[in-house]
């Protein structure tokens, strides 16, 4: 009701609200020719898809004087890079002054540059978002469980219930609830582990709690200064596990490199995946080194530390990720556990894949199906897998050699 589509910042927001795109805050300089507008993803699965809509919307409404506008991202409540775009007008005449490229034509991609994030330090606009409010989801979900002799594919299908509390800027109130729908694991086979049972009984949760809280947790993301971004959560974490923690990378600008620390302070749940909490507490940590190789798109990474059954050791992982999203990969663990205690399978791997659903929705979607294939459920080296070393994984659409690679997809 407050729009006034006489506005080029309204006419903006108007849109962008119903293209999956987040409109905060905007400074123009009208003597510099420069207009910045800070914006988030929602609703792209590749960030240069959402860079090519926001400018499309820019070269719409935006006040001919303006010759560049920069686009100041922002992913999941962190900084992300900036996007500095030449209007058509002014990468043209730029370009006449260019010699063209061998084989004719000028690179479109030339209008844009990809630079260091920005915060807006003088807003000329503000979008006053009302908090709180509320994201509600509900879709169908699966787990599975291969090589076991008595039975060689347990699996559960169940509906998953999930909400988002956006309580504050930067502060969420994450839940997710599964109501089984069928269910063929069963208690036959007992762990038979000599380390603590951190993993192993996971039949237990899937029978015991066929139905149950996976997810209760309140989690604060930002970014110190432009390398830094933390998240800080406490609460239900996942199925087998509560507790508190936090995350801290370092990702310089346009480095292929990163680090990261991880710590976690945590109580094993009841089986039945209700508020109950069982005896063993533990605390893990990780430092963790990342390297985005110029090869195929693998990353790499190495998390060195302490796992849940308290034994300590290293885990290195790589993953390829294409362009349209499909991610797979694969990561084995060595710790200080030996074989004979181990037990079957020596020391802890397998197989990592991501599903994303935007080629198989209509419209656009970030929405995907991740899931980890292991050949046996052992206690070594094990870690809570979203909350371990995930920030570099989970920014990978906004790193800088994510976006160079897509820079001609974003030109509108």
């Amino acid at each position: 009701d407050n729009l006034d589509l006489d506005a080029w910042y309204d006419r903006i927001l108007y849109d962008a609200e119903r293209s999956g795109l987040r409109l905060n805050k905007a400074a123009i300089d009208a003597e510099k020719a420069v207009v910045v507008l800070e914006l988030e993803n929602t609703g792209y699965a590749l960030t240069a898809d959402a860079v090519h809509k926001a400018l499309s919307m820019a070269e719409v409404h935006l006040p001919r004087s303006i010759k560049t506008v920069e686009l100041a991202l922002r992913e999941e409540d962190h900084l992300a890079p900036t996007i500095r775009y030449q209007r058509q007008q002014q990468a043209a005449k730029n370009s006449a002054m260019r010699r063209p490229r061998r084989g004719g034509g000028i690179d479109q991609g030339e209008s844009i540059e990809i630079g260091p994030n920005k915060r807006i330090g003088s807003a000329s606009n503000l979008t006053a978002y009302r908090y709180p409010f509320i994201n509600f989801g509900a879709d169908l979900s699966s787990r599975m469980q291969l090589m076991d002799p008595d039975a060689p594919l347990a699996k559960q299908l169940y509906a998953k219930l999930s909400a988002r509390v956006s309580m504050a800027p930067h502060l969420n109130l994450w839940g997710v609830y599964g109501q089984d729908i069928y269910n063929d694991f069963t208690t036959d086979r007992v762990s038979n582990s000599r380390i603590q049972k951190v993993r192993s009984d996971v039949n237990r949760y899937l029978t015991e709690g066929e139905s149950g809280l996976d997810q209760l947790f309140l989690e604060y993301r930002n970014s110190l200064g432009k390398s830094f971004h933390y998240r800080a959560y406490a609460g239900v974490l996942e199925s087998m596990y509560s507790g508190i923690g936090g995350e801290l990378l370092y990702e310089p600008f346009a480095r292929r490199w990163a680090l990261g620390l991880t710590l976690n302070g945590l109580q094993q749940r009841g089986f039945e995946k209700n508020f109950e909490l069982l005896d063993y507490s533990t605390v893990t940590g990780f430092v963790s080194l990342y390297y985005a190789s110029p090869w195929y798109n693998v990353d790499i990474a190495i998390h060195a530390g302490r796992y849940l059954a308290r034994d300590k050791g290293a885990t290195f992982e790589a993953r390829r990720t294409f362009d349209n999203g499909f991610s797979i990969g694969g990561f084995f663990t060595r710790t200080d556990v030996p074989t004979e205690l181990f037990g079957e399978g020596s020391f802890d791997k397998g197989l990592y894949f991501k599903i994303p659903f935007n080629g198989l929705l209509p419209g656009n979607s970030k929405s995907a199906y991740a899931f980890i294939m292991r050949p046996l459920e052992r206690d070594g080296g094990r870690r809570l897998e979203d909350f371990s070393g995930s920030l570099w994984f989970t920014r990978r659409n906004v790193r800088y050699d994510a976006l160079a690679n897509n820079r001609t997809r974003m030109v509108p």
